[in-house]
């Protein structure tokens, strides 16, 4: 990972932002296509949401809490293993790796499907025949999503073929749903994820929710090292076949030549310079991809259609450094999902037009996961759709004031006195905190508001013709959760799809034969 680069700026691909769809497009075209990619990163670390940062002796990472289908075998962990040439480990969390926790009752989850469905039929015996046909749903969803990922690289009627069937149940919100089930607590038992992909119950569709559940039905796993390493070993694969990483570039604008994308225009410590490439592929996220970098000459029904699209969720992300190992203290590696209440549509809402207070959070105790990692750290993470920081919008990192600080000071007492309330003791631990807020997600990543996963996860997002891989400018590709789904998974495949639209024709059954034969 290199900050300037005085060697040429001709490539065969660019690619703008190195978060994980990004990163997976490199790799895949660098080891199977032998493309020389240029990866352009406007934040000074490489990774995107996969980066780890270091305050005083602690260390964190920024957006990667838990990872699921990484068990040996998988399909999920073959790709991941393809691109970054087996460079990660994972460690499994073991079980239980997730605590829901309400006034109401808690519920811990395993991580082996059959056990989770025994756990919950005997628990809610009124709703057991409701759970079965919910674990069935899951995998039929994932079976319909997958059609759907390959979709994106077709023509709106080969599209719709792909995607033929369980329409209905995709598409129903997550809410509607859950009415299958009797017991309220169940029901807020199993939407306790919804974080996981930034749409409440009402507002999500089922397809999102069933993946995302879906995906950890297995437990969760954990890249020994940080998920930095997940950034640090694509990297090298890029490099190695002549590319390059560039941090601190952030790109402008992309070029055009003919009515064609030739290339980007890139603002490096005050200067502009540019880079020219037969493809670019933007991991900018659609928003910002068609209303900030394309000119208004093109792309028009995109443009209008980024322009319409409701904002996503963004996040309060409170840092913590911890004066002692906290499984001294009755705590372990698992997630813990605290809500006050169990009708999770109403958290992080407006009320009567005045900010809410905290009313759920997500702790995770990250040092655990990775074996060895001392001094100990935490998380705690709020969700949020108010606009608490409106009166900063427009000011730079580390220069918006006391009254911004304080603002900080007071979200992050908020946050731990809520999280005191369902796990007493941790207060005590903290000897170092650090909250980053929306205007922090949107300064080093350029989505708009600090949105954490982009558009919402509504039906829209399902159905709609928009977002395809190839863009109306002819050289101009997409990838990244806007193309496929949130999370780290949906990053990945949404890679796999976009470098096999550019290895041609057979390019998806060319890295799925790598991934599985070698």
């Amino acid at each position: 990972m290199i900050k300037n680069d005085s060697q040429a700026k001709d490539f065969d691909v660019i690619i703008i932002g190195s978060g994980m769809g990004g990163l997976t497009t490199g790799s895949l075209l660098a080891q199977l296509g032998g493309k020389r990619v240029l990866i352009l990163e406007r934040h000074f670390k490489l990774g995107g949401f996969t980066h780890s940062f270091r305050r005083k002796d602690y260390e964190w990472d920024v957006g990667v809490h838990y990872v699921g289908q990484m068990q040996a075998g998988s399909m999920t962990r073959r790709i991941m293993d393809l691109v970054t040439r087996g460079g990660v480990q994972w460690n499994p969390m073991g079980s239980p790796f997730e605590r829901f926790v309400f006034p109401e009752g808690s519920f811990e989850v395993p991580d082996d499907p059959k056990l989770f469905l025994e756990k919950l039929r005997e628990r809610f015996p009124d709703d057991a025949a409701a759970i079965t046909r919910y674990f069935k749903d899951l995998r039929k969803v994932q079976g319909w999503i997958g059609r759907w990922f390959v979709a994106k690289q077709y023509s709106a009627p080969i599209a719709r073929l792909l995607t033929m069937g369980s329409r209905k149940l995709v598409g129903m919100t997550t809410s509607e749903y859950l009415l299958r089930f009797k017991d309220p607590l169940l029901r807020a038992f199993l939407a306790s994820q919804w974080p996981d992909y930034g749409s409440p119950p009402d507002e999500s569709a089922f397809g999102f929710h069933a993946t995302v559940a879906g995906d950890f039905l297995n437990g969760g796993y954990y890249p020994i090292g940080g998920s930095k390493v997940i950034a640090t070993e694509m990297e090298r694969a890029i490099e190695s076949h002549g590319g390059k990483c560039l941090v601190s570039h952030e790109v402008v604008a992309i070029n055009t030549h003919h009515g064609k994308a030739c290339g980007v225009t890139v603002k490096h410590k005050g200067k502009e310079t540019y880079y020219s490439s037969p493809v670019v592929v933007s991991n900018a996220g659609a928003i910002t991809t068609f209303t900030k970098l394309v000119s208004p000459d093109f792309c028009e029904t995109e443009r209008r259609q980024a322009l319409s699209l409701k904002r996503g969720v963004s996040a309060h992300i409170l840092f913590l450094g911890l004066n002692d190992d906290p499984r001294k203290h009755g705590f372990d590696e698992a997630n813990y999902w605290l809500y006050d209440r169990l009708d999770h549509d109403v958290h992080g809402r407006d009320r009567e037009g005045k900010p809410p207070g905290v009313d759920g959070v997500f702790v995770s105790f990250g040092s655990l996961r990775n074996p060895g990692q001392e001094p100990h750290t935490a998380q705690v993470i709020t969700f949020s759709q108010e606009s608490r920081w409106g009166d900063f919008e427009g000011s730079k990192w580390k220069k918006r004031g006391d009254v911004y600080e304080q603002q900080k000071v007071d979200v992050s007492n908020e946050m731990l006195d809520f999280t005191e309330k369902y796990l007493p003791g941790l207060r005590k631990l903290v000897d170092y905190q650090e909250l980053s807020t929306p205007l922090t997600i949107e300064s080093f990543t350029g989505h708009a508001a600090g949105m954490v996963y982009g558009q919402t996860c509504d039906r829209n997002r399902l159905f709609r013709d928009q977002w395809k891989i190839k863009t109306s400018l002819p050289n101009l590709y997409l990838t990244g959760s806007d193309v496929g789904t949130p999370g780290v998974n949906g990053a990945l495949m949404a890679g796999v799809m976009t470098a096999g639209k550019l290895l041609g024709p057979l390019g998806v059954p060319k890295i799925m034969s790598r991934a599985f034969m070698g």
